[in-house]
């Protein structure tokens, strides 16, 4: 499912008003300037919890009573919560008199200023929620493997086919390969359209695309910007992948496109099954200084480092 913050502290226990101190007219200002810049800016902050957090302290210190986060009813979501309690809250003052103490006449008219760009914050986040859970309700209905990845790389959501293909979670072999890749598509893509924000260049929204050969197939990984589901236009990426099958080498193949003799051939696959120099040389009858040779111009031709890799060629999973 998607990992979004709608319900955003969900479970955080509602405590009674704390009355803190009066507060100096300049320092009733200074909080007052400081709550609205917080409550205006809510995509300045990487979560919706972090701006929740630093909202409700913010409007603590400019009015003098501890805001917390209400309980969610049984239902609604912690930003439905939220809305109604500020509400709740705007209507409470709105019926009390103003004639009262000055103290109160101060926080009435405090609270009357920042509820609405409070609400209004919240109203951002939840349009954002609201896009990330379309998107990937979208995406979800596709029968290509796609994984959103947020601005840091880190992953968002991975619809069924993707779940599916890479065994998530928890995926090994070439699931965790495949996985491993497209992060890195992520984090490159995300880095160099910040780079670009950062200095005010049009960034490149061109894919980029990767192969990754595991296990007897090719997985073609597609990595695109799409930042209309991340905060503030933030550069959020998208990777699709599709596999099929390929096929192992034949011996005309081999022949083909490495140049091998059949005797270099025949090296190869036993070389591939696991066989060390010297039973290759005892399979062969030939002596051990002969089927060294053999492997060590077989691995040249085949331009891998080490033997390990001939298996790889073979299969036809070598990049």
């Amino acid at each position: 499912m998607l990992a979004t913050r709608d319900d955003v502290y969900q479970n955080y226990p509602s405590t009674a008003p704390t009355r803190y101190e009066t507060l100096s007219a300049a320092q009733s200002l200074a909080s007052l300037e400081r709550a609205l810049h917080t409550l205006l800016s809510p995509f300045d902050y990487p979560t919706a919890a972090d701006w929740l957090d630093a909202a409700m302290t913010a409007m603590s210190d400019a009015v003098g009573t501890e805001f917390r986060m209400p309980k969610v009813a049984s239902g609604e979501t912690g930003w439905h919560a939220i809305e109604r309690a500020l509400d709740a809250y705007a209507s409470k003052i709105h019926g009390q008199s103003d004639t009262s103490t000055p103290e109160h006449t101060q926080k009435s008219a405090m609270i009357r200023v920042l509820i609405p760009p409070f609400k209004a914050g919240v109203s951002e986040w939840r349009r954002l929620a609201a896009r990330r859970t379309e998107l990937a309700a979208l995406l979800d209905a596709i029968p290509e493997a796609v994984l959103m990845y947020d601005a840091a790389g880190a992953l968002v959501h991975a619809n069924p086919r993707a779940a599916e293909l890479f065994g998530m979670p928890g995926a090994t072999g070439a699931g965790a390969q495949v996985r491993t890749e497209a992060q890195r598509m992520a984090w490159t893509l995300a880095a160099s359209a910040q780079r670009a924000m950062a200095s005010a260049k049009n960034g490149g929204n061109e894919p980029t695309q990767r192969e990754v050969r595991a296990d007897g197939r090719v997985y073609r990984l597609r990595g695109t910007l799409a930042s209309g589901w991340m905060p503030a236009g933030e550069p959020g990426v998208l990777v699709t992948a599709a596999s099929e099958l390929v096929n192992p080498l034949s011996d005309m193949e081999l022949r083909s496109r490495f140049g091998l003799s059949a005797r270099e051939i025949e090296v190869a696959r036993l070389v591939a099954s696991g066989l060390s120099n010297q039973e290759v040389a005892e399979r062969l009858g030939v002596s051990y200084f002969t089927a060294r040779n053999h492997v060590e111009r077989l691995l040249s031709k085949l331009g891998v480092a080490n033997r390990s890799r001939v298996g790889a060629v073979l299969r036809n999973e070598a990049a």
